[in-house]
Order: C-alpha cells, then sequence, then structure tokens
C-alpha cells in the first residue's frame, strides 16, 4: 500500500510542547482565581533526558532522509547513519522499554528502513501499554493489509478512527483497504456489493474533505469511482472537472487530470471530447498512457469483421483490387 502522511504522534504532545500546554493550564487556573489573590510562583518540570534524546534522535534522522532524497550522501554513508540511529533507539529500549513515545517513533523509523516486522513489533508493545492510541492502530492496520491479514486491518483501521476521526490519512487508510480487498470481502461475506461502493465513496471523500488543499488525497477520490462493482463515470467527470479548475496545479497534475479525464468520456462514449483534450502533448511520463488512449479511440472507430469487409471500397481505374494485390 502507498506510503500516506504521518499523524501527529504523541511526543510531539508531551516532548515537544508539554511546557507551554502545562504553563497554559496552570495560567489559565491563575486567571480564575479572585483578583486579590497573590501571583503564584509556576515551576515547569525540565523535560526528561529520554525525551531530549528522542527529539535529537528525530532531528537527525529526518536530517539524514533529506539529504538522502536530495542524493546529497552515499547509499554507504546512509546505511552507517542508519544504523547509528537505530543504536541510539536499541539504547533507550534497553533502559526504558515502557517508554510509549519512543517505541511509536522507533517503529515509524523501522518502516522507513523497511524493517516492517520490527517495527510492528514496537507498535504492538505499545498498543499493550494503551490500547486507545490512534496511530498505534493505524500503523498496525498497515501491517495487517500488508501481510494480507485484510479483515483484522480493517479492524484496527475503523478503531484509529473512532479514536481520532479528524486524521484525513486514517479515512484514506480505509478506503485503500476495501478497494484492494474488495473481492475478499464480498466473497467473505463481510460486505455487500452495493455497501462497498458506498464505504469505499465514503472513505475518500471524507479523506479529501478533511484535507481539501491535498492533491493525493482529491485525485485517488476521482480513481475511487472507477473502483466500484458499478463505475459511476458521470460522478466522476464532474469531479475530475472540479480538480481541473484548481489554481494551484503543476503541470504534472494538469496532464493527469486531463488524462483522467479524456479516460471517462471514452467510457462514456465522448471520443471526440476525448481527443480535444488528448491532441496536445504530455510530459513523456504520462505520454505512454495518452497513446493507449488514443489507440482506444483509434480501434473503436475501426471497422472489424464484417463490417471491415464490407467498408472496402469498390476498386475504380485508379485503384487495385486488394485481392490482385502482390
Amino acid at each position: 500500500m502507498p506510503s500516506f502522511p504521518a499523524s501527529r504522534t504523541r511526543l510531539c504532545q508531551r516532548a515537544g510542547i508539554c511546557a507551554l500546554l502545562l504553563c497554559g493550564v496552570l495560567l489559565g487556573a491563575c486567571a480564575t482565581r479572585e483578583a486579590e489573590s497573590p501571583p503564584q510562583t509556576v515551576t515547569v518540570a525540565p523535560m526528561s533526558i529520554v525525551d531530549r534524546n528522542l527529539m535529537s534522535i528525530q532531528e537527525d534522522q529526518e536530517a539524514l532522509f533529506v539529504q538522502m532524497s536530495e542524493t546529497q550522501i552515499s547509499e554507504d554513508d546512509f546505511q552507517r547513519r542508519v544504523l547509528h540511529i537505530a543504536s541510539r533507539y536499541d539504547e533507550i529500549l534497553a533502559t526504558s522499554p515502557n517508554n510509549i513515545d519512543m517505541l511509536i517513533l522507533y517503529g515509524k523509523f523501522l518502516r522507513r528502513i523497511n524493517q516492517n516486522d520490527k517495527a510492528n513489533l514496537m507498535f504492538s508493545h505499545a498498543d499493550t501499554l494503551d490500547e486507545n492510541i490512534a496511530v498505534v492502530k493505524q500503523q498496525i492496520g498497515n501491517y495487517l493489509a500488508e501481510t494480507g491479514d485484510y479483515a483484522e486491518a480493517l479492524a484496527y483501521y475503523l478503531r484509529a478512527v473512532e479514536l481520532d476521526p479528524a486524521q484525513a490519512v486514517y479515512h484514506y487508510g480505509i478506503g485503500e483497504l476495501l478497494a484492494t480487498f474488495r473481492d475478499k470481502f464480498v466473497a467473505d461475506g463481510i460486505y455487500s456489493n452495493d455497501l462497498m461502493d458506498k464505504l469505499i465513496l465514503e472513505a475518500f471523500s471524507k479523506a479529501s474533505a478533511i484535507e481539501p488543499a491535498n492533491k493525493d488525497f482529491l485525485f485517488r477520490n476521482g480513481e475511487a469511482y472507477y473502483d466500484l462493482h458499478t463505475p459511476r463515470w458521470d460522478e466522476a467527470l464532474a469531479l475530475w472537472t472540479v480538480a481541473g479548475a484548481r489554481s494551484d496545479l503543476t503541470s504534472f497534475e494538469k496532464d493527469v487530470v486531463r488524462l483522467h479525464k479524456a479516460r471517462v468520456l471514452c467510457e462514456l462514449g465522448r471520443d471526440r471530447e476525448a481527443l480535444e483534450l488528448l491532441h496536445d502533448e504530455v510530459i513523456p511520463f504520462l505520454a505512454a498512457t495518452r497513446t493507449r488512449l488514443l489507440k482506444r479511440i483509434t480501434d473503436a472507430d475501426t471497422p472489424t469483421g464484417e463490417d471491415k469487409a464490407a467498408a472496402v471500397p469498390e476498386p475504380t481505374d485508379a485503384q487495385t483490387p486488394p485481392a490482385a494485390t502482390k
């Protein structure tokens, strides 16, 4: 499954802004006291050594991944630093095995370096310590989906949404799971085809509505109409028309929307309109898709079988009969 945007972890809640939150609560309590009450001195507990180490590790790993994505370091150097970061997490794990923030951060790091089995051990341990952490449920759901345990994955995704319904990526995950395993959910009698269609559209629509600026969610919402038992081409066309009117599309995204609209128009039998959209070239990465769509329209217009035989023109003085061609 595709990788999705990371949600806020508990470390951000406790280590990153815990001091500010604590001050806010205490100051708010002071404000409700009578005006004549003398001011009180507020003492904020210092951040723990473990939390400071975790923040330092997280900063280092983010810098590492940025450098790797920009090819600023070699593969060997990347692997060396990955091992160093992992060893720092292991040191904390040895002394504070029940630190949930550490388990979540370490688990996410392990997933980024494709150590998914070990990552799931971290999230599963965190789940035994606290069963009400949405991001933990989501991460375990991701692992279960990737290993084919779709029914159990759905249970974890639904629990994540229940705990934190405002996270678009959780709804997105449900949509991807249902779309990917729809035949299995139907075969198992878990959902009917009609209900599957409803749930898939709802999931992607919610993700896009929660984060309207996220074009990945918008585009996947448009593609969801193709995943249905009975595709809804008119509704898909309406969504791609809205998407194409956005002012923040890159050249690549404009071409993507144009090709999607052309494909939907083909499905609706509106080949002439599709050809108009396919007239202009697209970026090289999408050229093959444009060619396939053009061929589809051409093939649809080319007579075959008896129709093709009937379409052969009668020979004239200026023509050679096909059968006589050498």
